[in-house]
């Protein structure tokens, strides 16, 4: 025969409800919120991953002379060693995020695919080769259309975006006359802060409450440019492919 609850002896049912006043402090604990201090990112802890899309920018090459260069490529002309040739590329690709695509942050995975050959036909050896690049993303929302709104990267309005660079490849060396050196890279870079999120437009691009809060609510244009020097390069090739998530 089965005994109920209040027919245990007073030992085991003292027992019984020590578990269970344990069980529960234990569940309030954990449903508990939790800090900046704790976790450093508590706007999105606990969260699911959601994906958001993946892109493959358009390749940018760089040589001598361009001409011919087909039109599916951004074509760079190199300038004449030892000069430095600079560029910026801008609308390489996109991903349109609709509202409330994801809650508190954009995060990425970022895979530069890099191949380059360092060249030094002066006739005498040289201090300085470089090849450097890096992907500019550029984020597009209504709520930055607001004229009072202030980049403080820029200590002028958003005119209705924000851009955020992130480092893909730099190299720096010297070179022996007649020294040549080629390289091809495949390399990943994860997020760790996002590319933005409600702490980010809060912290570094000063915004207010409630243009955070709302942020993530409407439409997002995502647009990816690149920008770099190079040096006593002869030639370069460089397309990054990036998938965004979120939470």
């Amino acid at each position: 025969m089965k005994k109920t609850l209040f027919q245990l002896p007073a030992r085991a049912f003292l027992s019984l409800v020590v578990a269970l006043v344990a069980t529960l402090q234990a569940g309030a604990a954990a449903a508990a919120p939790v800090t900046e201090e704790m976790v450093g990112d508590a706007d999105s802890f606990g969260r699911n991953v959601r994906y958001l899309g993946v892109a493959q920018t358009i390749p940018i090459q760089m040589q001598d002379d361009c001409t011919g260069a087909p039109p599916e490529v951004r074509c760079v002309t190199l300038a004449a060693a030892p000069a430095v040739t600079t560029f910026t590329e801008v609308d390489l690709e996109s991903i349109e995020l609709p509202g409330r695509s994801t809650k508190s942050l954009i995060c990425f995975a970022v895979t530069p695919f890099v191949s380059f050959q360092f060249q030094n036909d002066t006739g005498v050896s040289q201090p300085s080769a470089q090849f450097n690049v890096t992907l500019d993303v550029t984020i597009e929302n209504e709520l930055l259309d607001d004229a009072a709104l202030i980049n403080p990267q820029t200590g002028l309005p958003f005119g209705g975006e924000l851009t955020v660079p992130l480092s893909t490849y730099r190299e720096s060396r010297s070179m022996a006359a007649g020294e040549r050196a080629f390289k091809q890279l495949t390399l990943s870079r994860n997020c760790v802060g996002g590319i933005v999120s409600k702490e980010s437009l809060a912290g570094t691009f000063g915004l207010p409450e409630d243009v955070v809060e709302d942020f993530f609510k409407k439409d997002i244009l995502v647009r990816f440019g690149a920008r770099g020097t190079a040096q006593l390069v002869s030639f370069a090739n460089d397309s990054i492919g990036v998938r965004l998530y979120g939470d």
